[in-house]
C-alpha cells in the first residue's frame, strides 16, 4: 500500500545519510520521490554513491534538483558522469560541477555537450576556453547540437575570433537571449544614436553588454549622455560601463571626474574607460585623494553621486 511504499522509499534516502527532515522537505518540494520504486532508486543512488558523491552532496544535489531521480540511470546518469569525467580527468571535479548545476547530468549529453564541444574544436576554440565554459556555463553547452551549431555560426559570421576568449563569452550571451529580446534591445541602442557598426563592435569588445537590461541601457546612456555630455558614439568604444553600477560605481567616478575637468586639473583627454576601469583604491589615489584638500567638493560627489548628480548638473552649465 502507499504506507508502506513510502516508508520503504524514506528509509532508502535515511540510508544514504539524509535525515528525517531533509527527506520530508525533499518530498514536499518533490512529491513524485514519494512514489519512487525502491528497486529502481537505489541503483541510481548506488552509482553516484560509488561515483563518490557523499551523503551531503547527494542532499545538495537532489534538494537543489530532484528531477534528476527521474533521469534513465543506464541512458542518462551513466553516460553523462563517464563523460565529464573524460573532461574534466577525474570524479572530484564532476561533482563539483554537478553540485553547482546538477542539469548536467539530466539530460543524455552525447547529444548535446559532446558534439557541441567538437564543434567547438572544430572552430578553433582553445580547450582551455572549452573547460572553462563547461565548468562555469554548462547551460550553454547543454543546448541541442543542431540550435548550438546556429548559434556559433552567427557568431562567427559577426566576426568574433574563436582564437580569443571572447568568442565562447558572445555565445554564451547570444544564447541565453530570445530574439525578441535581443531586437529591443538593438533598437534602444540605436535609439540612443549607435549605428549597427558600433552596436557590433561593442558587443565584441564586451559580449555582456547584452546581459544588461533595457532599463539599466537606458539609465546609463541618459546620464552619460544628457547629464554628463559624453557623445553617445564615444561610449560604443567602451561599453564596460555598461558593466557596473551606476549609482555605485560610474556616476561617482564621472561626476567626479567632469568636476576635475571642470577646474582644468585633470588632462582634457582622459577617456571614459581609462577611470571607469580602475580599481578602487587607484581611482581615490587619483582623483579623490589627491584633489580633496584643495577641493573638498570631490568628496561629496564620490560619496553621494546619486543625491548630487542633478545639482551638480546644473552647477556645470552655470
Amino acid at each position: 500500500n502507499v504506507s508502506s511504499k513510502l516508508t520503504c522509499i524514506k528509509a532508502l534516502f535515511e540510508n544514504y545519510g539524509f535525515t528525517d527532515t531533509q527527506v520530508s522537505t525533499l518530498f514536499k518540494k518533490y512529491p513524485f520521490m514519494i512514489t519512487l520504486k525502491v528497486d529502481i532508486a537505489k541503483p541510481k543512488l548506488d552509482f553516484l554513491h560509488s561515483f563518490g558523491f557523499t551523503s551531503s552532496d547527494l542532499c545538495k544535489v537532489l534538494a537543489d534538483n530532484g528531477y534528476v531521480m527521474r533521469r534513465s540511470l543506464e541512458n542518462c546518469l551513466i553516460p553523462s558522469c563517464e563523460i565529464l569525467k573524460g573532461l574534466l580527468k577525474d570524479c572530484k571535479s564532476v561533482i563539483v560541477l554537478v553540485k553547482k548545476h546538477p542539469r548536467v547530468i539530466k539530460q543524455d549529453l552525447r547529444n548535446s555537450v559532446v558534439p557541441n564541444i567538437e564543434l567547438l574544436r572544430h572552430y578553433g576554440v582553445q580547450n582551455s576556453r572549452i573547460l572553462a565554459m563547461l565548468k562555469q556555463q554548462p547551460g550553454t553547452l547543454l543546448i541541442g547540437a543542431n540550435r548550438f551549431k546556429i548559434l556559433v555560426k552567427e557568431i562567427s559570421e559577426m566576426g568574433f575570433d574563436p582564437g580569443k576568449i571572447h568568442f565562447a563569452g558572445a555565445i554564451t550571451v547570444w544564447s541565453g537571449l530570445s530574439k525578441e529580446t535581443r531586437e529591443r534591445k538593438l533598437d534602444l541602442l540605436r535609439m540612443w544614436g549607435w549605428s549597427d557598426d558600433e552596436i557590433l563592435l561593442a558587443f565584441k569588445k564586451q559580449p555582456k553588454i547584452m546581459i544588461s537590461s533595457e532599463e539599466k541601457i537606458e539609465q546609463v546612456m541618459d546620464f552619460l549622455v544628457n547629464k554628463m555630455g559624453w557623445n553617445a558614439s564615444q561610449i560604443s568604444y567602451r561599453p564596460l560601463v555598461m558593466m557596473h553600477s551606476l549609482e555605485n560605481w560610474t556616476m561617482p567616478r564621472c561626476l567626479v571626474v567632469r568636476f576635475l575637468l571642470s577646474k582644468g586639473v585633470v588632462e582634457k583627454n582622459l577617456t571614459l574607460s581609462s577611470f571607469i576601469r580602475m580599481s578602487e583604491d587607484n581611482f581615490r589615489k587619483r582623483f579623490v585623494d589627491k584633489f580633496c584638500v584643495d577641493f573638498p567638493e570631490v568628496i561629496t560627489l564620490y560619496g553621494g553621486a546619486e543625491d548630487n548628480a542633478q545639482k551638480f548638473s546644473r552647477k556645470i552649465t552655470n
